[in-house]
């Protein structure tokens, strides 16, 4: 979250080592080669649930909401504090390369994926990338794609905001870092996975780059913030602009044409090489059919959630002993903030070890069995992620089988401040605090 000083791969590596950002556009390969000619939610659904096992930040909640069965149309917003993460802007490409010069299909099935577990900010920024790639892969310049793409998103996003920020101070002739630091000062986030940022960050890369491969990535990588996403988009955009030739050797030898998953993906046939990936990908061009797009995406609301009816929902009680809450995991009701705090009864089954994440921007302490267990100081970084929650704010315990007694107690009683819980199992998916088996069970071993 800082200015970076690369040059060069930094150790340079012998593999492209596996990452989430290309194993979902893998997952999305084989709901495509394997689908009918058009695809819904339920579709992506079906796929979140059979083959994708992470359980960092977005993705976690989207399994969660999914396994308790939140309404398909609210999975990427119920709930989600990472509603406006990285993870669907990541993996725009498959949908450029589908539709290259269809900006309509592009937009349409980017927006139909980012909606599992986005909402619009996140969604938004699928869709940006998705139609300025697909638009460069036809041939047209950036200037014209970007220009192109932000009349798909809404004009008042913080997406939008930010991108065309970026354009102004490009456009005025701006220094790069001079904008770089203009943009964070605007749009800087404790969460380096902000969506809004990264995808304005990428733009900037771009942009600064002038079209050089290695000058446009080092920009990417040295701005900062979730700079997998922000250098791994430069590269793709680049690569269907310039196409193999354009790259330059000494970047593609380290890593080779390998193509390697990780033990979050599960029951896909996955391409080995990347000339494999290519090939399955072209073979699907005219598959789908194509979409127009008329931006009323962007006014669907998502479904009510009655969160008494899904599995995994307990009472909290109040502290100043008002009535009980219903209430899961994660951000907690206001009713619970008033009152300074709240019990409840967690059941456990066997003797495996449970990650508990207590956060609180003014501070709180956590006690199971009447035994604090965490003191969690006020003014850490609130990001509610089950695998990256600031040191100070977790725990790893073993209670044993049978009823426990937690109890919460909030240093301020001010309804309006943020404060969650969160309960995981060892591999740091959401665990319920009831006796509730879920379907699906995640199974992503612990790292």
């Amino acid at each position: 979250m800082e200015r970076l000083h690369f040059s060069f791969y930094d150790p340079v590596p012998t593999i492209a080592p596996p990452n989430d950002d290309l194993e979902l556009q893998l997952v999305w390969l084989h709901l495509v080669e394997n689908a009918g000619p058009s695809l819904t939610q339920a579709d992506f659904a079906k796929a979140w649930l059979d083959h994708l096992h992470y359980m960092w930040d977005e993705y976690g909640r989207t399994r969660w909401n999914l396994r308790r069965g939140v309404p398909v149309e609210s999975v990427g917003t119920f709930e989600n504090p990472f509603h406006a993460g990285m993870g669907s802007p990541i993996r725009s490409e498959i949908w450029a390369c589908l539709f290259a010069g269809d900006p309509d299909s592009a937009a349409h099935y980017s927006a139909l994926d980012a909606s599992l577990d986005h909402g619009t900010e996140g969604i938004a920024g699928e869709v940006l990338f998705a139609v300025m790639q697909s638009e460069v892969a036809s041939g047209k310049n950036l200037e014209d794609a970007i220009t192109l793409a932000l009349r798909y998103i809404p004009a008042e996003s913080e997406t939008a905001l930010a991108v065309e920020g970026i354009r102004n101070s490009h456009r005025h002739g701006v220094p790069a870092w001079d904008c770089w630091k203009e943009l964070l000062a605007r749009h800087g986030h404790e969460n380096f996975t902000h969506a809004p940022l990264n995808v304005a960050l990428t733009i900037w890369a771009l942009w600064y780059g002038e079209g050089d491969f290695e000058t446009s990535i080092l920009l990417a990588v040295n701005g900062g913030y979730d700079t997998d996403c922000t250098a791994a988009t430069v590269g793709a955009t680049l690569g269907l602009m310039v196409g193999l030739d354009g790259i330059p050797e000494r970047w593609i030898e380290p890593i080779g044409e390998g193509v390697f998953v990780g033990p979050g993906i599960v029951g896909i046939s996955a391409p080995q090489t990347l000339m494999e990936l290519t090939e399955r990908t072209a073979a699907l061009i005219g598959k789908l059919v194509p979409m127009d797009w008329d931006g009323s995406f962007w006014e669907q609301a998502p479904s009510p959630v009655d969160l008494e009816t899904l599995p995994g929902t307990l009472l909290l009680h109040p502290a100043d002993g008002g009535q009980p809450v219903v209430w899961a995991n994660g951000e907690l009701p206001i009713w619970i903030k008033q009152a300074g705090g709240a019990s409840w009864t967690w059941h456990v089954e066997g003797n495996e070890a449970r990650e508990i994440i207590c956060l609180a921007r003014d501070g709180a302490r956590l006690f199971i069995d009447n035994k604090e267990v965490i003191e969690c100081p006020a003014g850490l970084p609130y990001v509610q992620a089950t695998h990256r929650s600031a040191e100070g704010s977790r725990v790893t315990v073993s209670p044993g089988t049978g009823t426990h007694e937690v109890r919460l107690e909030l240093n301020s009683r001010d309804p309006r401040q943020d404060a969650s819980i969160i309960l995981a199992y060892p591999n740091f998916h959401i665990c319920p605090w009831t006796k509730d088996e879920l379907p699906h069970a995640a199974i992503l071993p612990a790292a």
